[in-house]
């Protein structure tokens, strides 16, 4: 309302000063023009008057419409939703959201895992450490054809890592799977790893404490199975160890002492397994192709009481050689007293109460058809001296004189995470005289994330 008020004044202001302008002028025409201008200017002035008259009076009475319409409705703003208080509960949730988001931004980390299944038909008895394959049963009624639906093989890892000053770095590993002690469907995940490495950039030296896969006989087989060769021929596990590594250009040196841990406080099993390994690397192996060779001693043994130690010792080569689509991994050792540290439970004492010679090996190739399709095939052997494992009976059946491995497999990616497998497995499991063979037919799933 103030407005228009100001607006009219200001209107009549305008014209009250044209009015004046105006007659001023015709002062001055009055002395210097003819009676005939004079009426002319006359009639132009009272038509502008005329006009300026309805203009005022058009004005006025818009400003009295706006002085009597009603007033305009006004809208009362809506008071704003009550929020209820945070419980206790809410309050420590958002506390712990708040910390969890410090630490994933203070630390690199990374989840990763898979979930597998296998599908398995048996020909004949194995014994499998916990679902897969070992050696073929000693029993006489060894062939029986069974079948078996084994999730176990999932898994769940982490990872996390940081560095600190201009060279040192920090990292962390927890990996668990479901093998292990189970009762019926009651599967109990285990650590499969858990270790800590601390590396020193500049000189390219790092140290790993912790259960990590053995330091030795790094490389595994493509198998499905889950026991890549267990028994036959590949040396493998995981175990706790201190183990050092000092990168030096293409060639790598490794220092460690590794063993299980103590479950019977009777066991005088004391001493860990020293061990070394040293690895070159070069693009004309392919990229990631390698060859190492390790060793290892040890004075133990794994009896109780007054139980006597003895001198245990391995020699070991590696080699993985990539070329185009194909990939070439293989191994082989020897040694004596090499024993449950390396997955090989019963084979490593002789029947005289000393160390057990063997040697063994395996090799494998592996075709990579296209981004999608994989194919694998090969063979393993773990050769005990037969002198040394004696009289083998029904109830020897991780002890043998010979175990032999043939597999083909294949994988196929339905899509990037999921892929589809199978494979065939040929088991033959010598003792002595004795000769037992089977059958593994796989079809296999897993989801990896």
């Amino acid at each position: 309302m103030q407005r228009f008020f100001a607006t009219y004044r200001a209107v009549i202001f305008v014209l009250s000063f044209s009015l004046i302008c105006f007659v001023g002028g015709l002062s001055e025409f009055a002395y210097g023009e003819s009676v005939e201008d004079l009426k002319l200017q006359m009639k132009t002035m009272q038509d502008q008057m005329m006009q300026m008259q309805k203009n005022m009076q058009a004005l006025q009475n818009r400003i009295n419409h706006l002085e009597t319409a009603p007033p305009a409705p006004q809208f009362a703003a809506k008071p704003a939703p009550e929020v209820p208080a945070l419980t206790a509960e809410e309050v420590t949730a958002l506390k712990s959201l708040k910390t969890l988001g410090n630490v994933w931004s203070k630390y690199n980390m990374e989840l990763y895992g898979r979930i597998k299944v296998d599908f398995n038909y048996d020909t004949a008895e194995f014994k499998k450490y916990n679902d897969f394959i070992g050696c073929v049963a000693a029993e006489s009624d060894y062939k029986n054809d069974s079948t078996d639906f084994n999730p176990r093989d999932t898994r769940l890892g982490f990872k996390v890592s940081h560095k600190w000053g201009e060279w040192w770095s920090g990292k962390g590993r927890i990996e668990t799977d479901f093998y292990g002690d189970n009762n019926g469907n009651n599967l109990i995940p285990r650590m499969r790893l858990g270790y800590i490495d601390v590396g020193y950039e500049k000189t390219h030296t790092s140290v790993v404490a912790g259960q990590d896969w053995i330091p030795v006989s790094q490389l595994n087989p493509s198998t499905i199975d889950f026991g890549i060769l267990t028994a036959a021929g590949n040396l493998w596990w995981r175990v706790p160890q201190v183990t050092v590594r000092q990168q030096l250009g293409d060639i790598q040196l490794l220092a460690s002492v590794m063993k299980h841990r103590r479950t019977d406080t009777e066991n005088e099993d004391r001493m860990p397994w020293t061990l070394g390994r040293i690895q070159y690397t070069n693009e004309i192996l392919g990229k990631g192709g390698l060859v190492a060779f390790g060793g290892g001693y040890r004075h133990a043994d794994y009896g109780k009481n007054t139980s006597d130690n003895t001198d245990r010792w391995l020699v070991c080569g590696e080699m993985k050689y990539i070329t185009g689509p194909l990939t070439f991994k293989g191994e082989l050792w020897t040694g004596e007293g090499i024993g449950r540290n390396f997955l090989r439970y019963d084979l490593d004492m002789a029947e005289d109460g000393g160390p057990a010679s063997a040697y063994g090996g395996w090799a494998d190739l592996t075709y990579a058809a296209n981004d999608k399709t994989t194919m694998s095939m090969g063979y393993g052997f773990d050769n005990p001296d037969n002198s040394d494992m004696g009289d083998l009976g029904p109830g020897d059946d991780r002890r043998f004189t010979r175990n032999e491995q043939y597999f083909v497999n294949t994988w196929y990616a339905l899509a990037k995470p999921i892929k589809v497998g199978a494979e065939w497995i040929y088991l033959e499991t010598e003792r002595h005289q004795k000769t037992h063979t089977g059958n593994r037919f796989t079809v296999s799933m897993k989801y990896l994330f």
